[in-house]
């Protein structure tokens, strides 16, 4: 199987550099490692190891989704085993659960990807321009499609890069199918894929969407063209799932699922979104 994503091992990180992070809850460190022999300078994500977590598979299952939909995302992505001892300089900047996992552990997994030179705006920065700028993107309606197909909760503009004029790239996946902005980790049994989680990019053009028939329809339109089909990455997701899930693998089974049904319904859930005939 070839893998989209990477694995890269401890004796292939060459340091961690800074933190970057613009809210409470994350554990982002700016560093570099080695790929294929090559250097690079990469964001680190880290997320808890305790059972439960869904945080560094939502990401590797969301930006593995983004491969299907041809969405503007970080140019490569993968998962590096990162020894704690490096973590220790930014201790005090970790979260609790964080710290405790550096305490514990030798190495911890992080999902890593390209380092974006561009612009990254703070949690809550969508003024008129920045509205419209995104709004005139020309890969929009797939972002939406895209976030409502794997239940992104949490698309706010912290989680958009911005580019170049109209031209983002999305970034991070850790909050899917949770509607609680604190916790990334959903619960199997409450997933419903039939909701209409919230979804930050719709509820930009929602008001234009419903009062305009036509653009309904460009929606429609798009939600049919993407995701016709994730099979092919069915064995990496459960490579990944097989090596950092821990005891839970039937609820990433039930995931799956809900991916699954989303995927082949995706008509039907933007058609309700936006209150129009699918």
């Amino acid at each position: 199987m070839k893998k989209i994503l990477n694995l890269v091992m401890p004796f292939d990180i060459e340091r961690i550099i800074q933190a970057k992070k613009n809210d409470p809850i994350s554990n982002v460190l700016m560093g570099s490692l080695l790929l294929n022999n090559q250097p690079h300078s990469v964001y680190f994500k880290f997320y808890s190891l305790q059972e439960g977590n869904r945080g560094l598979l939502n990401e590797i299952l969301g930006y593995l989704y983004g491969t299907i939909s041809n969405i503007p995302q970080p140019e490569f992505a993968g998962v590096a085993l990162v020894p704690t001892k490096m973590l220790r300089p930014f201790y005090p900047l970790l979260t609790k659960e964080m710290q405790g996992c550096v305490d514990q552990e030798e190495t911890l997994p992080a999902f890593f990807t390209t380092a974006a030179t561009s612009t990254h705006y703070e949690f809550h920065t969508l003024n008129d321009w920045l509205r419209n700028q995104i709004i005139k993107w020309k890969d929009f309606n797939k972002a939406v499609v895209f976030d409502e197909v794997i239940a992104n909760t949490d698309r706010y503009p912290r989680n958009l890069i911005h580019t170049g004029n109209n031209l983002f790239c999305m970034i991070d996946n850790g909050f899917l199918a949770t509607e609680d902005s604190s916790n990334p980790n959903w619960n199997y049994s409450s997933l419903q894929p039939q909701l209409n989680y919230s979804n930050q990019l719709a509820s930009i053009n929602q008001n234009e969407i419903e009062s305009d028939v036509r653009k309904g329809n460009r929606f429609i339109s798009v939600a049919e063209d993407y995701f016709l089909s994730h099979q092919h990455l069915l064995p990496e997701m459960k490579f990944w799932i097989d090596n950092f899930a821990t005891n839970n693998k039937k609820d990433w089974q039930s995931f799956l699922d809900f991916l699954q049904w989303r995927t082949d319904n995706v008509n039907e859930l933007i058609s309700n979104r936006y209150g129009l005939l699918g």
